[in-house]
């Protein structure tokens, strides 16, 4: 716990007045995407680095590209554990997976086997299974009517896959639990949701005790987790020696060493497979849908894009990988998708190990820091006219990706040594599942009883998350082709 005092040698960043006793308690946001109240913060205080404190914690929210490099980039040895989370991390029991360890030999063990079952320069290993999956979501989406649920369901089948090698009938039996491990994962990360996480003695109340609620909570949840954990790990290795496909969890078992501590080594691969799954699930859900959002309300976007795919591909061919340099303008329109609606516009705390200081302000020893990309993507310097989606400020004067441009991929997928170690794959499956869609349908308004559209008209989740997910909505997707019609036998 830290005691935030007058008597440091600089001065603490800029932020609210501190109240005595309580501090900054009734100024961190308590309601939905948070990030908002923050950027607001940052405007207030003409400061890009802001401080909070409460109940003896300090809190830093970095709301710049700069702050972030500077701080957990480039100081990442101080800046990458992870603050103890009293729901998540022992009520919930996430606390050995490689999100929520301190950065430590647990993790770096965890994060190895993520770069070694999915290496940066060799994920074309897995996109048979992007295609494979891609082209079922093609399928769904025509006959869809319930496109967020629908959504959930098709990601949830492909990351078990991925993860796990499960496919067909089997998948099924997961995919309840793996959601309702995930939603709670998002729910309790949230800073402020939970005011044991604030004042950890509230762990010893008794689930009966008045306002307890959230033990309640926890303990469904934990069991939840345990399950989902024990039984997919389970599941795979059993398949291993036979007829599991090459997944994340089947490659790191095939990996082992015999010279390894074999038991330890399992633990490892059974919670960073877990780790993977409700990681990747949610985001890639949220990331679609905020695409298909977005060419819903965009229709001339959508049409430069069909113009770009008819270019490249004959009517009803399905794009491929080998494709993605001839494709930039959809590619653009992925790296929008990330930088206009960010699916984690606030990154999962960091924690700082060590007395620091960065402009001339002093930031202490287990401060909690979270990086901004919402702020960070509504930068006008480096966006003009941010709030307006755009994929062609990507793109420099010969229609190609400009690097001279931040690349929002920067930041989308977290900070420092703490990113997303899966953000490759992912950035695959986005740009395949995107330019296939955009190759066999016109996404549309629905219409009304008299056949006219109905203007668009989507909001995005209020609650307390960090994840910036779209509210169901409605679209019709009509094939391009008729050969897309037999192709996909619609």
């Amino acid at each position: 716990m830290i005691k935030i005092k007058d008597s440091y040698p600089s001065p603490l960043p800029p932020g609210p007045r501190k109240l005595p006793i309580v501090e900054n308690l009734f100024d961190i946001p308590q309601k939905g995407r948070v990030w908002l109240e923050y950027s607001k913060m940052n405007q207030r205080y003409g400061s890009d680095i802001i401080h909070l404190g409460a109940l003896g914690k300090s809190f830093i929210i970095l709301n710049s590209a700069k702050a972030v490099s500077d701080l957990l980039d480039k100081r990442s040895g101080i800046y990458s554990s992870r603050p103890h989370s009293t729901m998540i991390a022992e009520l919930m029991g996430w606390g050995n997976t490689v999100f929520f360890l301190p950065y430590d030999d647990a993790w770096k063990a965890q994060r190895k086997i993520f770069h070694q079952a999915i290496p940066p320069g060799d994920i074309a290993r897995f996109h048979p299974k992007l295609l494979h999956a891609t082209h079922n979501l093609l399928q769904i989406l025509a006959r869809t009517d319930k496109i967020m649920e629908d959504l959930h369901s098709w990601v949830g089948v492909f990351m078990i896959d991925v993860v796990y090698g499960m496919q067909g009938e089997e998948v099924r039996d997961y995919l309840p639990l793996a959601n309702q491990a995930i939603e709670s994962v998002a729910i309790a990360g949230t800073p402020g949701n939970f005011y044991v996480d604030q004042i950890p003695l509230l762990k010893y109340v008794p689930e009966w005790f008045p306002g307890a609620n959230f033990k309640r909570k926890a303990r469904d949840w934990d069991f939840i987790r345990a399950k989902i954990t024990e039984d997919t790990f389970r599941a795979t290795k059993e398949q291993a020696s036979n007829t599991a496909t090459s997944s994340l969890v089947s490659v790191a078992l095939q990996q082992i060493e015999p010279s390894e501590d074999v038991l330890q080594r399992e633990a490892h691969i059974k919670e960073a497979g877990v780790a993977a799954y409700s990681g990747g699930s949610d985001t890639t859900v949220v990331a679609l849908a905020s695409f298909l959002v977005a060419m819903l309300i965009n229709p001339d976007i959508q049409a430069k894009a069909h113009s770009e795919l008819d270019k490249v591909l004959e009517p009803g061919d399905l794009p491929t990988f080998n494709h993605q340099s001839s494709l930039p303008y959809v590619k653009a329109i992925v790296m929008e998708t990330l930088r206009h609606q960010p699916v984690a516009p606030l990154s999962f705390p960091h924690l700082l190990t060590k007395d620091d200081t960065y402009e001339g302000y002093f930031i202490p020893k287990g401060t909690i820091v979270m990086g901004n990309a919402w702020s960070i993507f509504q930068n006008e310097e480096d966006y003009p006219d941010p709030t307006r989606f755009n994929p062609s400020r990507f793109l420099d004067s010969n229609g190609k990706i400009n690097p001279n441009v931040r690349n929002p991929t920067t930041h989308a997928f977290g900070f420092g040594r703490r990113s997303c170690p899966g953000k490759h794959l992912a950035l695959d499956s986005l740009f395949i599942a995107a330019a296939s869609i955009l190759a066999c349908y016109t996404i549309e308004p629905e219409l009304d009883e008299h056949g006219k559209a109905i203007k668009p008209n989507v909001e995005y989740k209020s609650t307390m998350s960090l994840v910036n997910e779209p509210l169901p909505f409605k679209c019709r997707f009509v094939p391009r082709f008729k050969e897309v019609e037999v192709s996909l036998r619609i």
